[in-house]
């Protein structure tokens, strides 16, 4: 399960999602808007389900950002957001959507 914050940030480790698969997809699918975080330090998820949780946040015009060690940003493409740590993770989300509220998205 996606544990959602007071902001409305969903936080899931890999290793949580790949266990409960199905049920944080129906979370994404049928609950409110939230931006998520995706911890991946331990272990990265197939290319596919990056690109199927992007593609469902995007929808709701809603953010995917990774959590990846430095060492690992170059592994996925570009249009990935990528955070080294959860408070950068979390401060790139407040940015985006203080952008967005100005109108700048």
């Amino acid at each position: 399960m996606i544990l959602i914050d007071k902001n409305d940030i969903g936080t899931v480790s890999t290793d949580q999602f790949i266990k409960q698969k199905m049920s944080c997809l129906k979370q994404l699918n049928f609950e409110l808007s939230f931006d998520l975080i995706l911890d991946c330090t331990k272990a990265l998820l197939p290319i596919e389900d990056l690109i199927e949780l992007q593609s469902l946040l995007k929808k709701k015009s809603r953010l995917l950002v990774l959590i990846l060690p430095h060492d690992e940003i170059d592994i996925l493409p570009i249009e990935f957001n990528i955070a080294p740590t959860l408070v950068e993770a979390n401060d790139f989300i407040s940015f985006e959507r203080m952008q967005r509220d100005l109108g700048f998205q």
